[in-house]
């Protein structure tokens, strides 16, 4: 598992025992270090510093880019998050000047790759867009579909729906770890990210 993706996991799982999105996102400079990361922090704590937090504004891929300097050249390197990035982390980061996008599941509500194929300004600004992956993203919507069943929210079954259609076997893991509540508590006993990955292998028999 790249080091890119084994960091922008670590703060989605960060973000899940925070009760916020389980969403994480990295920048890697072209030297291949991660030089910034960020979690969606929309439900945090109000905190000091660069990221964003109890904003609808926090999400993660904006938690790593406020952190960037303007004399950065971040269409050097790529941003890598656990999901694929909505409008305004997509607007955010063209803005700053990302090039390279790598994500690990697709967020159907969103459809970042149709508006960049779509949008004459955006396609203009030829970015690269990879994902999702197979198994990554599988992962993703695990949390993802996790933490929106515990939201109840009026909209939760047609995203999940929406998440079913790209990944069934996912979504399917995490209505049954949602009734068990077996996520939650692995969240409370301190799994780390390598029990979590290991969890959903084995579950997904992958």
């Amino acid at each position: 598992m790249h080091p890119a993706w084994v960091a922008a996991f670590e703060e989605a799982w960060h973000a899940y025992r925070e009760d916020s999105v389980p969403v994480g996102a990295v920048f890697v400079a072209p030297s291949g270090d991660v030089v910034h990361r960020g979690r969606n922090q929309v439900y945090g704590v109000r905190a000091p510093g660069m990221h964003l937090s109890h904003t609808r504004l926090a999400h993660a891929e904006m938690n790593v880019l406020t952190q960037a300097a303007p004399e950065e050249r971040l269409y050097e390197g790529i941003l890598y998050t656990t999901l694929e990035p909505c409008a305004m982390c997509l607007g955010a980061a063209l803005v700053c000047g990302v090039r390279h996008i790598r994500y690990a599941a697709d967020d159907g509500p969103t459809e970042a790759a149709r508006l960049l194929a779509s949008h004459p300004l955006l396609a203009s600004k030829h970015v690269v867009l990879d994902g999702p992956d197979a198994f990554l993203g599988a992962v993703s919507l695990v949390l993802m579909s996790d933490w929106i069943l515990r939201e109840a929210s009026p909209t939760a079954e047609r995203t999940l729906d929406g998440y079913s259609r790209q990944h069934p076997v996912a979504v399917d893991l995490a209505r049954r770890w949602h009734a068990s509540r077996r996520l939650q508590r692995m969240a409370q006993d301190g799994v780390d990210l390598a029990g979590l990955l290991a969890e959903v292998q084995q579950a997904l028999q992958v």
